[in-house]
């Protein structure tokens, strides 16, 4: 696998640190004097606020709609990508899961696939801005599978990537826990040999760096 810069670096760490503050302290505060705002111009006093008072209020409104809006923006994009990637590695013949197999943690930037009836799984994990973890196993390539509070994990056999995580609702999750439990005493074939689905999943994982400018170590590995 091609290595790439995984951890964060200082400016990461800045950006991280100011949208915490932002959440946890700024936009509480914010959020107050956008209440008293409404609570000033609904009512009929004797005086109305002044210009100033309308651009300071204006500038709250700003503070608060703004990036909750580019929040909702980033996280619909989010979700699109990922349905687009699941779908360049989706056929009947490979990898088609049902619903409830599925889950999606937009949030993170994760998706975990479990296709009951070809013994699959896709994994994807937009790690940061420009790399994507895409990663696909068989009922070979995992050792054990847990579940913590909300978290599923999937031990893989893969150095590189020794443990795959996905947030996720704990009825959810323990019926996935269960489903992989139940699938490791199965016996599945591969259809094709020749490309078994880890292979394949890598190597169509260049139609992901393509599509959306991205790295993918995993597609790299094969080069």
């Amino acid at each position: 696998m091609k290595t790439v810069q995984r951890h964060d670096n200082w400016l990461d760490y800045i950006w991280a640190l100011t949208r915490t503050l932002y959440y946890f302290l700024v936009l509480p505060s914010l959020g107050f004097i956008a209440l008293a705002s409404i609570i000033i111009y609904s009512s009929k006093g004797p005086t109305e606020p002044g210009a100033g008072m309308g651009f300071f209020f204006t500038l709250v409104w700003c503070g608060i709609l703004l990036p909750l809006g580019y929040r909702r923006f980033s996280i619909t994009r989010r979700r699109r990508q990922l349905k687009k990637m699941v779908a360049l590695l989706t056929s009947d013949e490979r990898f088609s899961p049902q619903k409830q197999h599925q889950v999606l943690d937009v949030g993170r930037g994760k998706y975990l696939g479990i296709d009951t009836k070809h013994g699959t799984i896709l994994y994807i994990h937009m790690v940061k801005k420009g790399i994507v973890d895409v990663m696909g196993l068989t009922m070979d390539d995992w050792t054990d599978s847990e579940l913590e509070g909300g978290t599923l994990r999937v031990k893989t056999k893969s150095p590189d990537l020794p443990e795959l995580s996905i947030n996720v609702h704990p009825i959810a999750g323990r019926e996935l826990l269960n489903t992989l439990g139940a699938m490791s005493h199965n016996s599945y074939s591969e259809p094709y040999p020749k490309e078994p689905w880890p292979l394949h999943v890598g190597i169509q994982s260049r139609f992901v760096e393509y599509e959306h400018n991205v790295v993918v170590p995993q597609a790299a590995n094969l080069a």
